[in-house]
C-alpha cells in the first residue's frame, strides 16, 4: 500500500471567469494548426489517377513545362526524307543539308518508290515508326529508320550523315549535318 498523496496546490494568481473560459486580460492561445499532409509539397493527393501535376515548380531533371527541345539531327533528316519519298515535299526542300551523290540517291529513289506515294484518300500520314543511329569511329552517323506508311505497311529507310565541321556553311543544327548516302526498301 501507497503512502497518500497530498492534494495539489491551488494555483496562484488570477481564477479564471467561468463563463468566458479564460483568465481576464489575457489573450487566448493561437488555434492548433491543421495537421499537415503527408509527402512531398505541392504532391497529388493519394487518390489522383492521372498525370497532370499541380501548378508549381517543375519535377527535377525535367524541362520546364513549355520548353521546346531540339530535335535530332537523324531524327529530323528521317523526316524530311520521309516526306520527301512520299512526295510531300519537294526534293528541293534538302538543297545545303545534301551531298551531290545522295541527292542523286534520293532522285532516282524518288522515281522508283511510287508505292510510297498516297493513292487517294489513303489511311493515315505517313510517320516515322523508329529511328536508330550508330556512330562511327570517325564521327559519322549511320541511321536506319522504320517508317510507316499505313496501316500494317512499314518500309525501311537508311542514310548516312557527316558533320560539316565549323568551316560549313549549310546543314542542319550546330555540327552542320549532311546526308551523303540514301537507301530505302
Amino acid at each position: 500500500m501507497q503512502p497518500p498523496q497530498p492534494p495539489p496546490a491551488a494555483p496562484s494568481g488570477p481564477t479564471p471567469d467561468p463563463r468566458r473560459g479564460r483568465l481576464p486580460g489575457r489573450v487566448p492561445p493561437p488555434a492548433p494548426a491543421p495537421p499537415r499532409r503527408s509527402g512531398r509539397a505541392g504532391a497529388a493527393p493519394p487518390g489522383r489517377r492521372d498525370l497532370l501535376r499541380p501548378p508549381g515548380r517543375p519535377q527535377p531533371g525535367r524541362p520546364p513545362a513549355g520548353a521546346v527541345l531540339p530535335m535530332s539531327a537523324h531524327d529530323w533528316f528521317a523526316g524530311r526524307l520521309l516526306d520527301v519519298l512520299t512526295g510531300r515535299q519537294p526534293l528541293t526542300m534538302l538543297a545545303g543539308k545534301i551531298r551531290d551523290e545522295a541527292y542523286q540517291q534520293l532522285w532516282e529513289l524518288h522515281a522508283q518508290r511510287a508505292d510510297w506515294r498516297p493513292r487517294g484518300n489513303r489511311g493515315r500520314t505517313p510517320f516515322v515508326y523508329r529511328c536508330h543511329a550508330y556512330r562511327t569511329y570517325r564521327g559519322a552517323l549511320e541511321v536506319c529508320a522504320v517508317v510507316c506508311l499505313d496501316r500494317d505497311v512499314f518500309r525501311a529507310l537508311a542514310f548516312r550523315l557527316e558533320s560539316g565541321g565549323a568551316r560549313a556553311t549549310s546543314g542542319y543544327g550546330p555540327e552542320r549535318w549532311h546526308c551523303t548516302a540514301v537507301a530505302a526498301r
